[in-house]
């Protein structure tokens, strides 16, 4: 599979904190794959020049352009797989921004500014920093430099949030599936009122904090089948994530990989050092089913 993005993480400690980390990707004009993304608790922001998109619920087709000089497209947080399609020759950096990282970049009510699974992303484009940014970063084909001038960038445009505390503590505690702690006491906890707890979370997020928690839950057992060793059963993976019994276990992962749990692990591959996970589909069976196509 012709499919090799070279990721880094941030160097900067600051940029630590909010993006877990990015990855850099060329291909050929006679490119094409299609795979699913599955359900994560980063925000995903895909930087093109010379592409373009067609977009749908759960389906983004990224193909080669050059009449579009640069385009952007962001992925937030959603509880089904992403159908992606990427065709023709193309020259991409993807970010994974950590959860509410992006509103440390300019970008503080994402839920409701973009709150669809996949859009055009628009909020750096007035910006007088992004269009110096975009010339410089592709006026080289060093990765290590386009490193350089993407973490200055970043940082550049780096200022505190003005969301409060309480949802970041809030996103730690609900990733925290020891204890497992029900949202009602987090916000107990907190001492914030469950309604606007959720309606906070909406605004920032994209998502209520019961879907958060269950692609967080998502994410805790597949980590947990990658890279734990002691791990060798399908029930102590559920187990492990505190999913309630085997059913309820099935049930969530077919509900957000199309798949029982079984047969995902056999036909999922791993990128990045296991920390990029697509499925790539010679038949498109979840096409029909989340209407992708």
């Amino acid at each position: 599979m012709d499919f090799e993005p070279v990721h880094f993480q941030p160097k900067h400690v600051l940029l630590q904190k909010h993006i877990s980390y990015y990855y850099f990707l060329r291909t050929k004009d006679s490119f094409e794959v299609k795979y699913y993304a599955f359900p994560h608790t980063h925000t995903v922001l895909n930087i093109h020049r010379r592409a373009n998109f067609e977009i749908k619920d759960y389906y983004t087709r990224v193909y080669a352009d050059a009449a579009v000089e640069y385009n952007t497209c962001v992925q937030g947080i959603r509880e089904y797989p992403l159908l992606a399609h990427l065709q023709g020759g193309l020259d991409k950096v993807t970010l994974l921004f950590k959860p509410l990282g992006l509103s440390c970049f300019g970008i503080p009510d994402f839920g409701d500014a973009y709150p669809k699974p996949s859009m055009i992303f628009t909020a750096w484009d007035d910006h007088v920093l992004y269009p110096k940014f975009l010339r410089n970063f592709y006026a080289t084909d060093d990765i290590e430099e386009r490193r350089d001038v993407l973490e200055d960038f970043l940082l550049a445009m780096y200022a505190d949030s003005s969301i409060n505390n309480v949802l970041f503590q809030a996103v730690e505690l609900m990733g925290n599936f020891d204890d497992d702690i029900s949202i009602e006491n987090i916000c107990e906890q907190l001492n914030i009122n469950v309604r606007t707890f959720y309606r906070l979370f909406k605004r920032h997020l994209g998502v209520s904090p019961v879907t958060y928690r269950k692609v967080a839950r998502f994410r805790h057992s597949l980590q947990s089948k990658i890279f734990d060793t002691s791990i060798k059963r399908l029930t102590d993976i559920a187990y492990k994530s505190n999913y309630y019994d085997q059913a309820y276990f099935n049930k969530m992962y077919r509900s957000l990989t199309g798949s029982n749990p079984q047969r995902f692990f056999k036909k999922v591959d791993s990128f990045a050092d296991d920390r990029l996970i697509f499925e790539f589909m010679e038949k498109k069976r979840l096409s029909e089913k989340y209407n992708f196509e």
